[in-house]
């Protein structure tokens, strides 16, 4: 939190340019990571960090701290995120969809991505989790937000986060167990 006081000094002063620097190098990899789960693709995660550095900088200026810095910019990027996805899902219904197994191929002939056979069923259980399911995961375990964090970032309840990231884990450890 402390490196987050140097951009709020330069949201104060309206350095924005200043502001946007230091967000891009405290949290550009955790964005990233963070929307590469959700998007699956590099590409995609490539683009949608970058149309989420172009919200952010447009709507420094207008930032209430209501929020943390931090909480902030993975609302933006989770709701480009978002966005895109809806996009796919739109380009999916005329296209016949996309199946599982395209999924898991798809994340297989990625190479970023090294698999064991652990890994593997991982992640496997985790495509076969519900979206919201997935993604709650996904923020508590591999971003290591907080339940309050991931209410802000996402809207959703509290309640219903904890139910969907405990349910998520029982299903994963499940899956790992029988299938390694």
């Amino acid at each position: 939190m402390h490196q987050e006081n140097y951009i709020i000094e330069y949201l104060k002063g309206k350095h924005y340019d200043s502001a946007v620097k230091a967000i891009s190098e405290l949290y550009h990899e955790m964005l990233y990571w963070y929307i590469r789960k959700l998007v699956k693709r590099h590409q995609d995660a490539d683009d949608v960090l970058q149309n989420t550095y172009v919200r952010i900088f447009k709507g420094l200026k207008s930032f209430g701290f209501r929020s943390s810095v931090k909480t902030w910019c993975f609302r933006i990027a989770h709701n480009e995120s978002m966005r895109l996805l809806q996009n796919q899902k739109k380009f999916q219904y005329t296209n016949g969809g996309c199946e599982l197994s395209d999924r898991l191929n798809n994340l297989s002939a990625d190479p970023y991505f090294d698999l064991d056979s652990v890994s593997f069923a991982f992640h496997e259980s985790l495509i076969k989790l519900s979206e919201k399911q997935q993604r709650v995961f996904q923020m508590k375990y591999f971003d290591e937000l907080t339940f309050d964090e991931i209410a802000e970032i996402t809207t959703w309840n509290k309640n219903s986060i904890k139910t969907a990231f405990y349910a998520a884990k029982e299903k994963i450890i499940t899956h790992v167990k029988a299938t390694v």
